[in-house]
């Protein structure tokens, strides 16, 4: 069972407004379910180059900006500790799942919060300001992840009763106390820790992402909340690490021609999608399984003489 939906769900509600930098593909578990937060690579140096240049086609929101960590660039102002270089006034968080690269030294000494999957205990000091630490537990009783909140000290008690007041709300929201495991304490003023654990059956929380905050790779620049064609014909979505489970993904589209229906794919397989009306709109789904160790890129392909105009409105992934 993955934990980054749960964690990602708590930490959206007691960070709001706070802009987000996820680092970790060539996975990445945390952007998918926060709209709006950047994908990037801590180390492009391992990368293999076949995924180097994969990932170096998309681009995020209405800016078009690239993953980062792959084009130096783009890099350069965020590296540097610019303020508002995420998108926000606010200082931004770094999620990493593992040690702290030294080119990533800047945003921390600017006062960056840090999100650390994993046992962080034997790792460095991140540079910059004191920070208190906030250990979160997530995913299952059986099978428990932890992932450290690193922060400024005078703000650890508020986030952490913001992030417990949202696990209980969402513990009712997915299927009531019974089903989970929620508690936390504030062992001494830079120390707390939080628990919210699936008793039994994964427990996920539905997914829905606007269209215009997808990683995508069409040459044109997305809107505030929705993908235009324009011309073109073929699109790739890139999705991130997701829970391993049966879903169905749903591609939720205007201006369609339902004669003409597009492919639809999932890491280069096509997928037997059906289409059917909702509303103003049509969805485009089909089952699929997901994998939680690699970002997953979903594909839609138009067939020839289809009209142009095409929007997607946004991307589902559900029971």
């Amino acid at each position: 069972m993955s934990g980054a939906p749960i964690l990602a769900t708590l930490l959206r509600e007691a960070l709001p407004g706070v802009p987000v930098l996820d680092l970790g593909l060539p996975a990445g578990r945390i952007f998918p379910w926060w709209p709006g937060a950047r994908c990037g690579v801590a180390d492009p140096a391992a990368l293999a180059p076949a995924e180097m240049a994969l990932l170096r086609r998309f681009r995020q929101g209405p800016a078009g900006l690239p993953v980062f960590g792959l084009d130096r660039a783009a890099d350069a102002a965020l590296l540097a500790g610019a303020p508002g270089a995420l998108g926000g006034a606010a200082a931004p968080l770094l999620v990493l799942q593992g040690g702290i690269p030294d080119h990533l030294a800047p945003l921390l000494a600017a006062g960056a919060m840090l999100l650390q999957g994993g046992q962080t205990d034997t790792m460095p000091t991140p540079p910059g300001p004191e920070r208190g630490r906030i250990m979160l537990l997530c995913g299952s009783v059986s099978r428990i992840e932890r992932w450290d909140l690193l922060l400024p000290i005078d703000e650890i008690e508020l986030v952490f009763t913001r992030l417990h007041v949202a696990a209980q709300r969402l513990a009712v929201v997915l299927g009531g106390a019974g089903r989970w495991q929620v508690g936390g304490r504030m062992a001494m003023a830079r120390l707390a820790s939080l628990g919210m654990l699936a008793t039994g059956a994964e427990q996920v929380p539905p997914l829905s992402v606007p269209g215009g905050a997808l990683p995508h790779d069409l040459p044109d620049l997305a809107e505030a909340d929705a993908l235009r064609f324009g011309a073109s014909r073929r699109l790739r979505l890139l999705l991130g690490a997701l829970p391993a489970r049966p879903a169905w993904l749903r591609l939720r589209l205007h201006g369609l021609d339902p004669e003409r229906p597009p492919a639809l794919f999932l890491d280069g397989r096509m997928l037997p999608a059906q289409l059917r009306q909702e509303g103003a709109s049509q969805v485009l789904e089909a089952p699929v399984r997901l994998r939680p160790d690699l970002a997953a890129v979903a594909g839609l392909a138009l067939p020839e003489g289809a009209a142009p105009g095409l929007v997607l409105l946004g991307l589902e992934i559900g029971t």
